[in-house]
């Protein structure tokens, strides 16, 4: 009996940003859920979302339900940008949840 071998892993056909927008056309996740799932940093995930919501075209775009401060409630509505902030204006506290990010079906 020799050393038993390692499967091969199995490569996806599709691109990380086709993966992405398939996870979110599925359901609701975090950058660091997908970052998980894909096995990719979690910065990556932040670098690949603009453009994935490019690919989009005009008619639509990610839906984010917003961040939130843990320590006093202030909710991050105003916010374009889809990374996580980093801290909270009002009380200046880093504990903040993720944004959550969906994508609407295709028409």
């Amino acid at each position: 009996m020799g050393v038993p071998r390692a499967r091969p892993l199995r490569r996806n056909p599709l691109t990380i940003r086709q993966q992405i927008a398939e996870l979110l056309r599925s359901a609701e996740y975090t950058a660091r859920e997908i970052s998980k799932i894909l096995r990719i940093r979690e910065r990556e995930v932040y670098e690949h979302l603009p453009h994935v919501e490019k690919s989009l075209g005009s008619n639509s775009s990610i839906v984010s339900q917003p961040a939130r401060c843990l320590n006093c409630g202030f909710v991050f509505k105003k916010r374009t940008r889809l990374t996580r902030p980093g801290r909270c204006p009002v009380c200046r506290s880093e504990h903040i949840s993720d944004p959550v990010y969906k994508m609407p079906e295709k028409r």
